[in-house]
């Protein structure tokens, strides 16, 4: 007879209290756009996505907003900015914006 017992390692859960601890620690600002964050607009996200290796530690979390977490979620933030490079560089003089890449 064969007993078989898996070691599980505890889980950290993201809490109300890390959500308005971080939100101090980062002055109500995005992490990515500088935006103001409320409660109502900002989402935790993790700093490396899960995806790419990233781990579900505090450490590996910050604030951004809603919007952005659309796109954080499976890029990471060099991803990220390529990605709006990219549609700058398309969509903004329509806008009047034009971006440039500093070397």
């Amino acid at each position: 007879m064969f007993h078989f017992t898996m070691e599980s390692k505890p889980t950290y859960k993201f809490t109300a209290k890390d959500f308005y601890s971080l939100l101090e620690r980062q002055n109500y600002r995005c992490a990515l756009s500088g935006r103001e964050l409320t409660p109502e607009n900002t989402d935790a996200e993790h700093i490396l996505p899960l995806d790419s290796g990233g781990s579900h530690t505090p450490q590996n979390i910050y604030l951004i907003v809603r919007d952005a977490a659309r796109l954080k979620r499976h890029l990471t933030e060099a991803q990220v900015i390529d990605l709006c490079f990219d549609i700058l560089k398309t969509r903004g003089p329509a806008f009047g914006i034009t971006v440039t890449k500093v070397s």
